[in-house]
């Protein structure tokens, strides 16, 4: 029978899922265990990079990929290749920008259905509250 490995695979995915999740629901502040260790300080140092590093580097391709497209104009093969880098650019910076709001929505979402985020393993703290 074909479904019932798929079966299996669910009911184990859930059960770890359900073992896992048992201890973070028992805290009031998900994730406090962390504050004042180097994940704490890892989980600053990482958001920060990405914001630093990751929103310059990707407008400035986005930026250089559409110069490239305007100017490619009656080249055929220039155009799509600028093209292809300038969707591939805005995708790059799209995942850095949701990267940095993913954590904002998810700690929102939490606050409505009842857990919450401790600031520490919080990036940009000052905004979720």
């Amino acid at each position: 029978m074909t479904g019932r490995p798929f079966l299996q695979t669910t009911m184990q995915l859930a059960l770890v899922a359900v073992l896992f999740s048992g201890p973070a629901l028992a805290q009031s502040d998900v994730g406090s265990v962390y504050c004042g260790t180097p994940v704490e300080t890892g989980i600053s140092v990482v958001f920060s990079a990405l914001a630093a590093l990751g929103l310059p580097a990707g407008m400035f391709f986005t930026g250089r990929s559409g110069l490239a497209y305007m100017r490619s104009t009656g080249n055929p093969n220039a155009q799509n290749q600028a093209r292809r880098d300038l969707i591939l650019s805005g995708i790059g910076l799209g995942v850095v920008i949701m990267a940095l709001v993913a954590p904002e929505i998810v700690a929102k979402f939490g606050n409505e259905i009842g857990f919450s985020f401790s600031d520490c393993v919080t990036p940009f703290a000052g905004g979720s509250s």
